[in-house]
């Protein structure tokens, strides 16, 4: 099948991965963003969209274009900011061709809500709660869709992990952008007396001074994240608080690369894991600390319990699951 992507291209997004299983899959695949149509950096061009129409209109206008010379079976477009009448002129000019929206993202990033003005032929994203709302109160063709890993990307280091974590000698990592409520409850961890490696970026309008001695200055991606995910005795992941009903997508990949992770509570939890939640979920930060010391001391019941999770995540919860899951939706598999 002749699949289109709309959407980032950069290594570890959900644009990769999607493009990456369905090349897997066996399926041809043309994947645009729009540093393909106009050579400036992303982030000129994506406020460019928002701040003047014309310019909006012509960028997607060029994005249009280059689908439809493609002709695929499917489009599926993970933007959130695409404007609709791209997505109009692709299905009034392929009307064989569907065209669907997967949205990953919490429920306060809908932009615009252009996502809410386009006519796709089938919406996919990952929160029951948005999933009922769009549904119920607009008629949408919407379905539940989680987070996923990529099981090339996304797995064990072969390694003895002892060894390893001697090496890393990180009792709780933490990654991604310190925003305002994370650096909070890393504050809370690090003054307890835990030691906790942050590896990101402080956020850029409020950062948290007493937090700053406990970032390594690194960004990590790919092999490097795999290295430093297993090898840490605790991933903590504290999701954002727009997770209504869902889990993000670090909650998959770290159950993917093996490493034990706490995180949040969330009833959902309980449908994706083979490990009993309560097991590896907080519901107050003092409970997160609780845990942390007592699995600091439990190093083979930790990984007693990654190494069951990860087994269970890459059978279950891949992306090539995903996409069988979609293209089953839309009978074209």
């Amino acid at each position: 099948m002749n699949i289109a992507i709309i959407g980032s291209k950069d290594f570890d997004s959900l644009e990769y991965h999607i493009h990456d299983s369905l090349t897997f899959l066996g399926h041809e695949v043309f994947h645009i963003d729009i540093s393909d149509v106009i050579k400036i950096p992303y982030r000129y061009n994506y406020y460019a969209t928002k701040l003047f129409k014309k310019y909006d209109d012509y960028i997607f206008d060029k994005i249009a274009n280059k689908v439809i010379e493609q002709a695929p079976d499917l489009v599926i477009a993970t933007y959130r900011f695409i404007h609709p009448n791209c997505i109009k002129k692709i299905k009034t000019n392929l009307r064989n061709t569907k065209v669907i929206h997967i949205n990953p993202d919490a429920i306060t990033t809908f932009e615009n809500q252009q996502v809410f003005a386009s006519d796709y032929d089938a919406y996919f994203t990952k929160d029951s709660f948005i999933v009922d709302f769009m549904k119920d109160k607009m008629k949408l063709n919407t379905f539940y869709l989680p987070e996923a890993l990529n099981p090339r990307v996304h797995k064990p280091i072969k390694r003895d992990r002892f060894q390893l974590e001697n090496e890393i000698n990180i009792d709780v990592t933490m990654f991604g952008t310190m925003y305002p409520y994370r650096a909070r409850m890393a504050s809370e961890v690090i003054d307890s007396g835990v030691n906790v490696a942050l590896f990101g970026v402080p956020d850029r309008r409020f950062p948290r001074e007493e937090i700053t001695k406990s970032f390594r200055n690194e960004y990590i991606t790919g092999d490097r994240k795999a290295e430093v995910l297993f090898g840490s005795k605790i991933v903590l992941n504290n999701f954002h608080y727009a997770e209504i009903n869902s889990a993000n997508v670090k909650f998959f990949e770290i159950n993917g690369i093996g490493a034990f992770q706490l995180c949040d509570y969330k009833p959902v939890l309980e449908e994706y894991s083979a490990v009993d939640v309560e097991k590896f979920t907080y519901k107050t930060i003092d409970e997160a600390i609780e845990k942390i010391k007592y699995f600091l001391d439990q190093p083979l019941l930790r990984h007693e319990i990654s190494k069951k999770q990860c087994e269970h995540f890459h059978k279950h919860h891949t992306y090539e699951n995903r996409m069988k899951d979609i293209l089953n939706k839309l009978n074209l598999f």
